[in-house]
């Protein structure tokens, strides 16, 4: 019965992330990577929502050695710098994510290591320290 409850509970929650929304079940704030983040209140600093950027459904074919081939299904979120904004071209960001990912996995296969790279090459493209941190919310390996 508890596990009925979560699964409904996690459906309702997770809703909008398949079309790149960002939900809030009970105003409590977001959650990324394990932590929690509150929502900071209006009067003259940014929200959460803000200082979070959602690139989803990142779908990486990997050869694999030894002829064997693997999938790559992820979702990443990048937290922001106060006051920091990602440019409009968001699509050279998703790129960006697309080739570490794809470079890097077999090499690093460590997910600490190739979030630090994406964050240090996305950084570099936007000649700023705009990101402060990389998240995967979602990282399956097939």
């Amino acid at each position: 019965m508890l596990i009925a409850v979560c699964m409904c509970v996690a459906a309702f929650a997770g809703g909008g992330s398949a079309s790149g929304q960002k939900s809030e079940v009970g105003g409590q704030g977001a959650e990324v990577g394990g932590q929690r983040f509150r929502e900071e209140s209006s009067q003259g600093t940014a929200s959460t929502e803000e200082r979070f950027e959602y690139f989803n459904d990142f779908i990486i074919h990997i050869k694999g050695v030894h002829k064997k081939d693997r999938i790559l299904l992820c979702d990443v979120v990048i937290e922001l710098n106060r006051g920091a904004k990602l440019p409009k071209d968001r699509a050279e960001l998703r790129r960006i994510i697309y080739k570490t990912l794809k470079e890097l996995l077999d090499l690093y296969g460590n997910r600490r290591k190739l979030k630090k790279e994406i964050k240090i090459r996305s950084n570099n493209f936007m000649d700023d320290e705009i990101i402060k941190s990389v998240y995967f919310t979602r990282f399956v390996l097939l």
